[in-house]
């Protein structure tokens, strides 16, 4: 990165005060982590306010700093040579610098947007996978897809980058819309519509609303790809104004259809057919053929083979606790702990169960609160309960939340469900799956990010 004061300021509409031709090379937004001619953006977040560190990011090494022009009395500027750029709103200013810089990007040929409720990531994972086998593709930081995480996934572009695929989160209204505005993208892929962060966006229909703001940066020439299985996203056909591909497993009205679907359970792998070509991805489940789809058709769309479609997913890994799975001491760990919904654990029972037909053991999953959930918070931990017995599932439950999973399990099984325990410290699970697991069993970690799962399952490897 080598961009001068001046320019920024131009890029982002702010006003200079010193040093204008200062040579901007990296960039930063906590002043702990500053890196050699560092620009600090001084974010307001919701623990802290970056103004309050502007002068400990220059002292530690910046050149200049992005605040708001009415923060700027507050600063001792005198006898430093520091630049900085007022703005009205300085995460803006952010996006708008990480817009700019993108666009200094000749090679760059195409931008792929990922969002959905669940799964994003893993379409994120093989999108890049099969982009790879044409173009020097980069992605998304491991799991940066809000503004700042973006913002600095786009600071990270090669010379050499030819296509990039970012993944686009939200949790509240006009989050998306920002993120498309900057990233401009000629490719979107909306996966599905869940009840993720339902709490704050009210009904699926507000998710969907939320989601769709990916057209907001999208020129009308621009594709997008949209599951036909997924009602929500299917009741759009024909209203999005841009050039749309519907794929899917059940609706046969889709453009494009994977059929013969197949599970190899030992093997880690998924197999299925789109126009008589047989494909096989390194993942298990429906929802991950539905995940690998997405990654077809962009591979289409920039004119790869079947041949090198398949080479791509050959090369897949899904990304950190996001079902893994593996073999512990003779246990098969689903390692699913990233993050949950409802969708995301009913497809994890699905793999849970068919893992368990082939090792003949026994099925449980550890599991906690599902979090911002909101006024569906009851429904959501019901049906998990409801499926736990359905599926004969063992289950081990911690958070608030969560006791509403136990009480469904209760009530579904007519009143006693020895396999279901209901903690109130996370921290004794691992020493009570230890004392009746055994060789064989497949065991499922999953809950919400807060709900840190992955201490769990690390506590049940160092006991068991």
């Amino acid at each position: 990165m080598n961009l001068s004061i001046a320019e920024i300021a131009k890029a982002v509409k702010g006003e200079v005060i010193n040093n204008k031709e200062a040579i901007i090379k990296n960039m930063a937004i906590d002043s702990r982590k500053i890196l050699p001619d560092s620009l600090f953006f001084a974010l307001k977040g919701e623990n802290a306010d970056g103004h309050n560190f502007v002068m400990q990011a220059l002292e530690s090494g910046a050149l200049g700093a992005v605040v708001r022009k009415d923060s700027v009395k507050q600063f001792d500027l005198q006898n430093k040579n520091a630049a900085i750029i007022t703005v009205k709103d300085t995460l803006s200013a952010l996006l708008d610098t990480a817009k700019y810089y993108k666009s200094l990007f000749k090679n760059l040929d195409k931008t792929v947007a990922v969002t959905g409720s669940v799964g994003k990531t893993t379409a994120k994972e093989f999108i890049c996978s099969v982009l790879s086998e044409r173009f020097k593709t980069q992605k998304s930081l491991e799991n940066y897809n809000t503004d700042t995480g973006m913002s600095f996934t786009l600071f990270a572009l090669e010379e050499a980058t030819e296509a990039i695929v970012l993944e686009m989160g939200m949790n509240h209204f006009g989050e998306i819309k920002r993120l498309s505005e900057t990233a401009n993208p000629d490719t979107a892929v909306i996966n599905n519509i869940g009840t993720s962060h339902i709490e704050y966006l009210g009904s699926r229909e507000g998710i969907k609303k939320a989601k769709f703001e990916i057209l907001d940066g999208m020129s009308e020439s621009a594709d997008i790809i949209l599951n036909a299985d997924d009602p929500f996203l299917y009741s759009e056909k024909g209203k999005t104004g841009r050039r749309e591909h519907f794929f899917g497993l059940e609706n046969k009205d889709a453009g494009y259809i994977a059929e013969n679907v197949s599970f190899d359970y030992e093997n880690n792998e998924s197999c299925f057919e789109i126009s008589g070509f047989k494909f096989k991805i390194p993942a298990v489940g429906v929802h991950n053929i539905s995940n690998a789809m997405p990654a077809y058709i962009a591979g289409k769309l920039c004119g790869l083979s079947d041949e090198m479609i398949q080479a791509g997913f050959n090369n897949f890994k899904n990304a950190k606790m996001r079902q893994n799975i593996y073999e512990h001491n003779g246990i098969t760990i689903i390692d699913d702990c990233y993050n949950s919904s409802l969708e995301s654990v009913l497809a994890a029972f699905d793999v849970l169960d068919g893992i368990a037909a082939k090792t003949g053991g026994y099925k449980v999953a550890v599991l906690a609160d599902i979090l911002e959930s909101g006024d569906f918070s009851e429904e959501i931990h019901t049906k998990i309960g409801e499926a736990i017995v359905k599926k004969n599932i063992g289950a081990y439950l911690y958070g608030e939340k969560s006791k509403a999973t136990y009480d469904a399990i209760v009530k579904a099984s007519g009143g006693y469900w020895d396999c279901c325990h209901s903690v109130e410290k996370s921290e004794t699970i691992a020493l009570q799956l230890c004392s009746e697991v055994n060789k064989g069993d497949v065991i499922l970690f999953k809950a919400s990010r807060g709900m840190a799962m992955e201490t769990v399952l690390e506590d049940f490897k160092k006991l068991f």
